[in-house]
């Protein structure tokens, strides 16, 4: 057949109702793309269904009309479906008149009001008839071989590809391309589609059987690569195989370059930034087999090179690139490749992202906030930490190089921390060999190792600016008993105690490996950070030397440990979900019997009936098991909700959910005179916007900072009336309780 299809309201022609109802045809590939390939009725004849979606193309669909007219493949084998979009511009008559004159073509044409390549190409699809489908723009050709020896090298569970020659303005052939030779090389081959990730990236060229073909659709919505993000999801289909034909002579696409094409959008910011963070953002939303993951993360990579090349062009735009990437949500960009050894400050975190722990969340978070560039060494903490990738979002923009080591993880090892900080600092003096030398340094600890890489580092190296911060005192724990660890005369530790030496201070008492690293870096530190002033006076009130004192308080910091971003709210939304007409108070942290969170369990016990059930409390542990039978036993698992840690980053968007967060003290040992912990997750609270209720140890850093309740730990009459108070300022009406649910998802 040729001519144009009839459009009519006939509903009980579906042929027709997909062409004229533009919904009812979204509704229905909407379905589709929820269908397994192998449940979509066969209703396709053997041939190729060549979709040409044109745009005003009245001036440029002569040539590619002409070379269908020229093919070697018969015209029985192939069809050619042409989709004018948007306002007709004479398009319709050309065609009519050369169908009209090449009668034996199968010329078919529609014309959608709907404007859009990727609306153009999915009713393609929809009226194909054939059992494979191939994709041509309207401003190129194809050479008289093409549609043959893509049939020809038609298999089972394969797609087939041929060679793409880009020509100019005035017509000349390039002789070679990067995407040609990478094709070229591929000839006679047949390869797994995970293996060469890259042929999806491109529209042109690919013979694809329409079933796939029809298993996804082109997004409309956005405004380039949406080919990139259609072909992609034959990545869920992982046992597919790219057949690239031996002789591709006489077969290839003709891809024209024109003004307005791909090639000459790179270097704005809205096309190589903007819309290639769309476009990564829909590649990572296609769920794919374990097999494919590494395929399709190869093709966001290749997304995100735009933006990376922009950078290193426009480089006084990375904040803008910066919070386009947050307000994107991409996590894993490859901030690396556009720092390009640009790094003049090392960073020393023995435990950093991806493992989850706190000292790995507030190390990055320092590094945000220092807004420096830098290399970061640290260790391997696979087996005693899990891996939560999504925190390394918090830096990667400020992340050079993160060398991970493979020294043993230990807290109080010294063999296995004195390892790590060989291995750290040989890797650091590798760094700056190429670098041209660093020109500032930082550590953190509780994780001790850092320090004592930084001070190895820092005693070959003493005009590089040591800064050390301290999350806890280091010499006793947090009930205020001293910290045991032998700690054996090796290289390490002779280095350290000749560091104390030269500075005169190898007269303080050193009786563990904690002492040793405590006093070397309080001593040979440029700069001391304590997250608080009871921190400070605690730990220098552990020496009787004055002048240490004196040395230490001239340059100490006092810096509570940094609120994220707020972009870093909404990177990975929780599907936690709550009662509504309820208050929803949460607790995060770890269950200790020296924290409060167990007294506010029989506070919410010992509230009256009418007020305990307009409370819900949300506690999310390290040890849901112990605290969930604690609840039962207690009667209130009514009102209470027992689970596990989250994600980081899904934590930070969870806050953002709850009317009050509930942060307690430690309640300290007799062995502590002052309370010398601010708990960390006080500042992740403190920027989700949500009411913060603290249980404070009476003159405690907690005690002082900006909170809307407080109660003394230890006080259960006063929690009761911190919970009274908190229901009574929700003014909620007991008939709405349990009408719904809230969530961030």
């Amino acid at each position: 057949m040729n001519g144009s299809d009839q459009m009519n309201t006939d509903d009980g022609d579906i042929g027709r109702k997909l062409l004229l109802d533009h919904q009812f045809l979204a509704a229905e590939l909407s379905r589709l793309d929820k269908t397994e390939p192998e449940h979509v009725p066969a209703t396709t004849a053997p041939g190729i269904s060549v979709i040409v979606p044109t745009y005003h193309g009245r001036d440029r669909l002569g040539a590619l009309l002409d070379s269908f007219v020229g093919q070697t493949a018969r015209y029985t084998d192939f069809e050619v479906l042409v989709v004018c979009n948007g306002e007709d511009d004479g398009s319709s008559a050309l065609l009519a008149e050369f169908a009209s004159a090449h009668p034996k073509l199968d010329l078919r044409w529609v014309v959608n009001s709907v404007a859009g390549a990727g609306a153009a190409r999915n009713l393609g699809l929809a009226l194909a008839s054939r059992d494979h489908v191939t994709f041509v723009d309207d401003d190129d050709v194809i050479e008289p071989r093409f549609l043959a020896v893509l049939a020809e090298h038609v298999r089972e569970q394969s797609i087939v590809v041929t060679s793409i020659i880009d020509v100019d303005e005035v017509g000349n052939r390039r002789a070679s391309s990067p995407l040609r030779d990478r094709i070229d090389e591929l000839r006679g081959q047949s390869v797994p589609i995970t293996q060469v990730p890259w042929v999806l990236g491109f529209n042109a060229a690919k013979l694809v059987p329409t079933e796939l073909a029809r298993a996804a659709e082109y997004s409309e919505t956005l405004s380039s690569g949406e080919d990139v993000v259609y072909f992609a999801h034959l990545l869920r289909w992982p046992e597919l195989t790219v057949i690239v034909p031996a002789d591709t002579d006489d077969a290839a696409y003709l891809r024209s370059l024109r003004p307005g094409s791909v090639s000459r959008q790179q270097g704005e910011y809205d096309f190589s930034v903007a819309q290639r963070l769309a476009c990564v953002r829909a590649i990572r939303d296609i769920a794919v087999p374990a097999q494919a993951a590494d395929a399709r993360l190869a093709l966001e990579r290749a997304q995100c090179g735009f933006a990376v090349r922009y950078l290193r062009e426009h480089p006084e735009d990375a904040d803008r690139v910066a919070d386009a990437v947050a307000r994107a949500g991409v996590v894993g960009f490859p901030w690396s490749e556009a720092n390009s050894n640009s790094a003049k400050d090392l960073v020393f975190a023995y435990c950093f992202s991806p493992f989850s722990d706190t000292s790995a969340v507030v190390a990055a978070k320092a590094i945000a906030q220092r807004a420096k560039v830098v290399d970061v060494v640290s260790n391997d903490m696979s087996g005693i930490r899990r891996v939560d990738p999504a925190v390394a979002s918090l830096a990667e923009r400020w992340i050079d190089h993160l060398d991970v080591l493979d020294a043993p993880p230990s807290f109080s090892g010294w063999e296995a921390i004195s390892s790590f900080a060989t291995k750290a600092v040989a890797r650091a003096e590798s760094r700056a060999s190429r670098n041209g030398g660093y020109e500032t340094l930082y550590s953190r600890a509780l994780w001790i190792g850092s320090h004592v890489a930084a001070a190895m580092y820092k005693s070959r190296h003493w005009q590089v600016e040591w800064s050390a911060e301290f999350s806890d005192p280091l010499r006793t724990d947090v009930v205020g008993a001293r910290r045991k660890g032998d700690f054996s005369e090796n290289e390490v530790s002779m280095k350290l105690r000749r560091a104390l030496d030269s500075r005169g201070y190898g007269h303080l008492p050193i009786e563990s490996l904690f002492d040793l690293v405590e006093a070397a870096t309080l001593v040979l530190a440029d700069q001391v950070i304590m997250t608080n002033d009871n921190q400070c006076e605690y730990m220098l009130s552990a020496y009787d030397d004055p002048g240490l004192r004196q040395l230490v308080e001239q340059k100490v910091q006092i810096r509570p440990h940094p609120t994220p971003p707020a972009a870093a709210y909404a990177v990975t939304p929780t599907s936690y979900r709550m009662p509504t007409g309820v208050v929803n108070i949460a607790y995060f942290g770890s269950f200790y019997p020296n924290r409060g969170i167990g007294e506010v369990l029989t506070a919410v016990y010992n509230l009256p009936m009418e007020q305990r059930r307009r409370v819900r409390l949300h506690i999310f542990c390290n040890k849901p098991a112990e605290v969930g039978a604690q609840v039962t036993a207690l009667g209130v698992a009514a009102n209470v909700y027992v689970r596990g840690y989250l994600p980081y980053l899904e934590f930070l968007n969870a806050t953002t959910l709850f009317d009050v967060l509930l942060v307690s003290d430690v309640d300290r040992g007799l062995g502590m005179d002052i309370n010398p912990f601010l708990p960390s997750k006080y500042s992740d609270y403190r920027g989700s916007g949500s009411k913060i209720w603290s249980l404070v140890d009476q003159g405690s850093p907690l005690s002082t900072a900006p909170n809307h309740y407080q109660s003394q730990v230890g006080n259960s009459a006063e929690i009761v009336r911190t919970l009274k108070e908190i229901v009574a300022d929700s003014a909620l009406d007991p008939a709405s309780l349990l009408l719904g649910e809230r969530s961030n998802a």
